[in-house]
This record gives C-alpha cells, structure tokens and sequence, in this order.
C-alpha cells in the first residue's frame, strides 16, 4: 500500500484562459499600493506592461524593468528597495522575473502576490528561488512556501508576446519538471498522474505550437500541461538534468529552458539502470517510446540546441563541473560527456 505526505504549497487561485489577465483588476481592490516587476524586452519593447499598469490605475505606485536573466543578486536588491512599501507585487515574465519577485518579496515580509508567467517555465508553483552571484557566477538561493504567488495568471495571449525559442525551450524545462518528478525517490497518487498526462501532452503540443505559433488555443494547452507538469513541487524534488542545468546556467549564461534540451536525453539514458523496470515502462507508455529518444528527437525536431558546445561551454571545464555533484559525480560526468 501506497501512504506518505502531501503538503501544499500557498497557491490559492489561478485564472486561466485566453484573456484571463483582465482578472487583474478584480485582484488588485483590496490594495492601494500595487508594484510590477518584470524584464526589459518586455518592458521596453511590448505593451503588455503599459497594459498592466492601466489596469492598476492610481494603485500603481511604480515598475521595476530590470529583472535579468538568471536572477542577479542586484537586481533583487534594486527591485526590494524601490518596491518598499507596496502592499501587492505584480510579476510579468519568464522564471527569473517571478523568481526575483518571490526573493524581492521575502526581503519586504511577505506582499501578495500575482503572478502572470509569459515562458512555460513552472516558476510560479514552486517554493524554490534562485539567485545569482554574479561575482562567483554562480546559482544559490533558497526554498521558502511562504514566497510563492498566491495568485497566478495564465493568460495564453500574453505568451504570443515570447520569442519561439524561448517559450518552445521553457516547454523542455516544463518537460524535466515532469519526468525527473515522476523518476523521484517516492511514488505519489496524485502527482504522477498529472505529471505523466502534462508530459504526454507536452510532447503534443509543443510540436504543433512549433508548427502554429500563432495557435493562441495551443499555447493555452501547453499552459495546462505545464502546470499539471510541476502540479506539488514541494513533493517532488528535482533530478540530475535540473541540478547540472543550475549549474551550466548560472555559470555560462545559458538559459534553463535550454539546458534542460541539453541535459535531460542523456541525463535519462544515464540513469535508466537506476529505475525500477516497472517504474520505467509506465513512464515510456506515457511518453510514447524510448524516455531518452522520445526527448531528444523532441528537442530535435523543435530545432532546440541539445549541445554543450552549442552554447559555449568549455570541454575543459566538464569534469571539474563533474566532481561538485559528490555520489553522482561519475553520473554528472558521463551525462555531460554524453551533452558535449
């Protein structure tokens, strides 16, 4: 008999649906003091922030546009002082947007939140948050329930907004939520169910988001599935794929959306011999074949990088990467021979 633990996470709401985004302004009446923090593409060459701020109105007491890539430490820092004193804080973008948000909102005791997630990237659930030492180039951070968005917005019409590259490779990162989550230390009754079903439909999706870009009701399908993907991240901690992809990220400048095309194929092949064979089958019925073929010829056909050498990192630096991940060094090692 199954038994463990399941404990939730602070999300309480989530508007979904092609224009839910206007469920903004029914969220933001109990406040008087509203601050968005998001990034600068999307600050500097779209609307949507000038969108959001007139929803706000008068409430809106500022906006912060310089949330990087990866979350620098500065930028966190920046973003808390100049959104003291905001009772709501409002993230619009990818992962490092509503990470620094989450760790904007820990240094301020706790605002609400909402989250409108433009990426496929799952940050929005989860109660970790990432933040980078620029000096050290690299990714630390820290896991706090208490900082996750209590409000989630997933409004596939602002995602038209996001480069392909970028919302196609973030579907690979949703995609390593779902496996590594299934391939976890314990079974769970409800989030392997979900996260099989978000990566079926990832796999089905994502292609024709590829082939329809356009496709508002596709991307709105990719939404759900993301988040059926990474449904109780509290229960189910992530893999080998993630914690190179950390580690590549931060120090090389390489998005996660990307690393997960290049670490999840051959983090699978690697661990195969680790998994129950019975485990094993159920998730290659899910995914329709072979685990590791099935994501590779995915990220193949995406036209996503799915090489080390792809995105500049050094040869030379693999195995001193290798040997930071103690037991699973010689794990780390081949998976990176393997990506390079």
């Amino acid at each position: 008999m199954n038994s463990g633990t399941h404990t939730f996470l602070p999300t309480t709401r989530v508007h979904f649906g092609a224009g839910s985004l206007e469920k903004l302004e029914e969220e933001v009446r109990s406040f008087d003091r509203a601050f968005i923090i998001t990034g600068r593409t999307l600050h500097k060459e779209t609307d949507l922030i000038r969108r959001v701020e007139a929803m706000l109105g008068e409430k809106h007491t500022g906006t912060f546009s310089g949330m990087g890539q990866h979350t620098p430490g500065s930028a966190v820092e920046k973003a808390a002082e100049e959104a003291r004193g905001a009772e709501l804080l409002i993230s619009v973008g990818g992962g490092s947007v509503i990470d620094g948000t989450k760790a904007v909102a820990v240094r301020l005791g706790y605002p609400a939140q909402v989250a409108v997630p433009t990426t496929l990237s799952g940050s929005e659930w989860a109660h970790l948050i990432g933040v980078t030492d620029e000096k050290a180039g690299r990714k630390g951070g820290f896991a706090d329930p208490e900082a996750v968005p209590p409000v989630v917005i997933l409004d596939a019409e602002v995602t038209l907004l996001t480069p392909e590259k970028l919302w196609l490779s973030t579907g690979i990162r949703a995609l390593d939520h779902a496996i590594e989550g299934f391939l976890g230390p314990k079974e769970h009754p409800v989030e392997d169910v979900l996260g099989l079903e978000g990566a079926r439909r990832l796999i089905a999706y994502l292609l024709r988001s590829k082939e329809a870009p356009e496709d508002v009701s596709v991307r709105h399908e990719l939404q759900i599935a993301q988040w059926m993907a990474y449904f109780g991240p509290l229960n189910t901690p992530m893999g080998l794929s993630h914690n190179l992809g950390r580690r590549i990220g931060a120090s090389y400048g390489v998005p996660h959306g990307v690393t997960s095309c290049i670490t999840l194929a051959p983090t699978l092949e690697v661990i195969r011999e680790h998994i129950p064979e019975e485990r094993w089958a159920v998730l290659r019925e899910a995914l329709g074949g072979d685990p590791a073929e099935r994501v590779a010829s995915l990220v193949e056909r995406l036209e996503l990088p799915d090489k080390l050498s792809d995105v500049g990192v050094p040869e030379a630096d693999l195995n001193t990467i290798a040997e930071e991940f103690g037991d699973q060094a010689e794990d780390a090692r081949e998976v990176l021979r393997r990506a390079s």
